[in-house]
Parts: structure tokens; C-alpha cells; sequence
């Protein structure tokens, strides 16, 4: 509640301060949460050419199924170099969803986001003469990395399973050992001990 008060009173002069306090308004937290007044600090953020404001108003407003009113503040944070939303715009061009579908712009996007190393928009690059829609080629990818990450741990948990057995052959050895030396089986050595020193 403090922090709102505090960004709302910088907001009046700060684009940096109007941008914070369009997010701070959108979050989940329900004491804060105000979207009409979150969408108007965006927009004067974004108007004062804040690329940020421009991409995160431009999500809200996909969010709200108003695609043609977010295209221009995602071209305008794209233009200015975000490689996010670029993805974005790469993607709403690719599969048409409230725009016509272009293929040479979403391709265009899409690349100058890889460049910047967005890791989804060279996936989409890859897969770009596939029938599917980007959502379907991201949620598939989403998936096969999960399964991986599952063979990832059991395999580690095996090998630990693996070490554990060793260490229990290798610990009765040790006893072995030390029984032929003429210790006794329940014979516990101070920790340290190398022995006489001769």
C-alpha cells in the first residue's frame, strides 16, 4: 500500500515512476490490484516513450482480446529494441489471431528477437514451413523439455543408488580388513587415528 502511495507521487513528474506503478497495479496482490488505473499509468508511461510501458501495455491488452489496439505499443517496444516483444509480434503475426496473418512480418520479428537471443523465437524460426501454430510447437517443446528433465533426475537418482552401493561394498571390505589385522568385528577407531608411529 506504502509503495503505491510513494510511486503514485512520482508518477505525476517520472515516466520510470508511471511505468512501475502500471505493473505494481496489475499484480495479483488483491489490495492493489486496480486494472483500469494500472492500463492508464501504462499508457502515459508508454506515450513517454517508455518501450517497457509499451510492451506490458501492449499484454494487457492481448490479455483482453484487443489485439489491434496492442499491435502499435508492441511495434513501438520492438522498434525500440525489446526482443520480447518482438517475440510477440512474431507470433501474432504468425498465426493471424486478430490480425491478418503475415508470414514475411512474423518471420522478420521472429529473427531479430533469435538475434537477441530469445530462445522460442528460434525454436519458431526452425519449425516456420510446419502447419501448426506457434502455441501448439511451443506447448510440444514445453512438454518434450519436461520429459527430459524427468530422465534427467531419475538418472541422477540412479547413480546416487549406484555410489550408495558401492560405499556399502566398499565400507565391508575395509571391515574385512581390519578383521584379518586382528581387529574386532564390532571395533570402532578413533576418528584420525593413523596408527603407531614407528
Amino acid at each position: 500500500m506504502e509503495a503505491r502511495y510513494w510511486f503514485r507521487q512520482a508518477a505525476w513528474e517520472l515516466p520510470d515512476a508511471q511505468y512501475a506503478l502500471g505493473k505494481l497495479l496489475l499484480t495479483d496482490d488483491v489490495e492493489v490490484y486496480d486494472r483500469e488505473e494500472g492500463i492508464h499509468w501504462l499508457t502515459q508511461a508508454a506515450e513517454g516513450e517508455n518501450a517497457y510501458a509499451a510492451y506490458r501495455l501492449g499484454k494487457e491488452l492481448l490479455k483482453a482480446g484487443n489485439t489491434a489496439e496492442a499491435l502499435p505499443w508492441l511495434t513501438m517496444s520492438a522498434e525500440a529494441d525489446n526482443p520480447y516483444a518482438k517475440y510477440l509480434l512474431g507470433k501474432l503475426y504468425w498465426e493471424g489471431e486478430g490480425i491478418p496473418q503475415d508470414m514475411e512480418q512474423a518471420v522478420y520479428w521472429l529473427t531479430q528477437a533469435a538475434e537477441q537471443g530469445h530462445p522460442y523465437a528460434q525454436i519458431l524460426l526452425e519449425w516456420q514451413d510446419s502447419p501448426f501454430l506457434p502455441s501448439a510447437i511451443l506447448a510440444v517443446n514445453s512438454l518434450l523439455h519436461s520429459i527430459g528433465q524427468i530422465f534427467r533426475n531419475n538418472a541422477q537418482t540412479i547413480d546416487s543408488t549406484r555410489n550408495q552401493h558401492t560405499d556399502r561394498k566398499l565400507r565391508r571390505r575395509i571391515q574385512e580388513k581390519k578383521i584379518a589385522m586382528g581387529h574386532k568385528p564390532d571395533d570402532h577407531e578413533e576418528q584420525g587415528y593413523i596408527g603407531p608411529i614407528m
